[in-house]
């Protein structure tokens, strides 16, 4: 666990700059309303969300892939596989915060349903604006049809505590 934590460490630091501390992550697994979840291959831990909730909500504070593995098409696999376990819970929202000018990463969400409702000038430390965006009514029959995809296998994907 220690290991997968310092791991989850080293990608957000790598893509986003910063990251938690030791301590705060350690804190972050004995949430009641959250988890850690990591994807990994051979090599190891390859990818990683962090999740909280509340009253039927789901806030994705990140989500990071190693970029040795970007291109292989794991993004959606391993988005899709926590949305269908979200789905499993019995939440009905799932929202998330995203550089604006990341593209990529909109047709992703958009790919997953998630429409953008608002916008946080200057949310980040490089002065880029937040894309707020969210997916609504995950138990209906047309959430069910869009999440019917192939999963990750299920060692790949674990909740991390």
């Amino acid at each position: 666990m220690a290991a997968d934590i310092e791991r989850v460490r080293e990608l957000e630091t790598e893509a986003f700059g910063f990251t938690w501390d030791q301590e705060t992550f350690l804190k972050e697994l004995t949430r009641p309303n959250g988890a850690t979840v990591v994807a990994r291959s051979a090599e190891g831990v390859v990818g990683s969300a962090l999740l909280v909730w509340a009253a039927g909500e789901v806030q994705l504070n990140s989500i990071v892939l190693d970029p040795a593995v970007r291109g292989r098409g794991l993004s959606r696999p391993f988005l899709g596989t926590m949305m269908r376990w979200l789905q499993e819970e019995q939440f009905d929202w799932f929202t998330l915060e995203v550089k604006w000018r990341n593209q990529p990463a909109h047709r992703l969400y958009r790919h997953f349903g998630f429409v953008t409702t608002a916008c946080r000038p200057r949310y980040y430390s490089d002065g880029q604006d937040a894309r707020i965006m969210w997916a609504g009514h995950l138990q209906s029959p047309h959430f069910r049809r869009l999440l019917g995809g192939e999963d990750l296998p299920e060692e790949t994907l674990r909740r991390v505590g």
